[in-house]
């Protein structure tokens, strides 16, 4: 019973130890600087010493071992020995690691995972399966891209000019009613920490929809009134016409008789 109680004891910090670990994911795009904070102490910094995986990246130990650089991280890489923050400069995709840091010959349990991610895709929207058309009942759009290196991605719907709204897949199902035969365009988006761009396709359920009698009735007037008008202007016209030419006509007989009374 006694060494059963001492091996808990002995386990039990070790447990701990590894319940109270975190990893924390970062995401850079290449060419930008990397910042990675320790977590706080207590006491006043007299060592720090940053690793890459299982690998020296950079070494201070006060009055002991100069501030110090490692591998490809030398020319690019600052520590700040007061708080133990480090900067890496022009990161690149060969830097994908895991960081640990140990402050005052202490490990942190904070383990910071470094992943390099790109540009989103412009996204094309596929209509599914390729046999939809305006008769079907009902079809899937899918918002195509390749994302396998753009990290967490967001992807975003919206229909002519709405709003967008949020969705966690990249595909959604439309069905062919009236509501969706009002839609000219569905648009879809992608997003990531550092970039978003967009796509739509014409929807195939869309209608245009007929006037209505209403419509119809107000056109027929319209061109009516239109024709009426223009009819009447032509008749007013030659009736000016006509009688211009009657007035020269009386002028030119009287003065013919004025002429032959003489």
């Amino acid at each position: 019973m006694e060494t059963s109680a001492g091996f808990w004891l002995l386990a039990v910090p070790l447990l701990v130890g590894f319940t109270q670990a975190q990893t924390v994911e970062k995401y850079f795009r290449v060419g930008e600087t990397l910042q990675l904070s320790p977590q706080p102490v207590s006491e006043r910094i007299y060592s720090v010493v940053w690793k890459y995986g299982k690998y020296l990246l950079a070494e201070w130990v006060k009055d002991q071992i100069p501030l110090t650089y490692y591998s490809r991280f030398n020319g690019r890489t600052t520590v700040n020995t007061d708080t133990g923050e480090l900067e890496i400069r022009n990161m690149t995709a060969a830097d994908n690691e895991v960081y640990t840091v140990e402050i005052n010959n202490q490990i942190q349990s904070r383990v910071h995972k470094i992943m390099a991610i790109e540009d989103v895709p412009r996204p094309e929207v596929e209509v599914k399966p390729l046999v939809c058309s305006s008769t079907s009942e009902r079809c899937k759009l899918v918002c195509e891209g390749d994302v396998s290196k753009a990290g967490p991605v967001e992807y975003f719907w919206k229909k002519d000019d709405g709003e967008w709204a949020t969705s966690g897949k990249n595909t959604v199902e439309i069905i062919n009613d009236e509501e969706t035969q009002r839609v000219k365009t569905f648009s879809c988006r992608i997003k990531n920490l550092f970039s978003e761009k967009e796509s739509n396709a014409s929807n195939v359920f869309y209608r245009i929809k007929p006037a209505n009698s209403d419509d119809l009735h107000c056109g027929l007037w319209v061109t009516t009134l239109g024709a009426v008008m223009r009819s009447l202007a032509i008749l007013a016209l030659f009736v000016v016409v006509v009688y211009f030419l009657c007035q020269k006509l009386q002028t030119g007989c009287k003065c013919r008789k004025s002429d032959d009374a003489v």
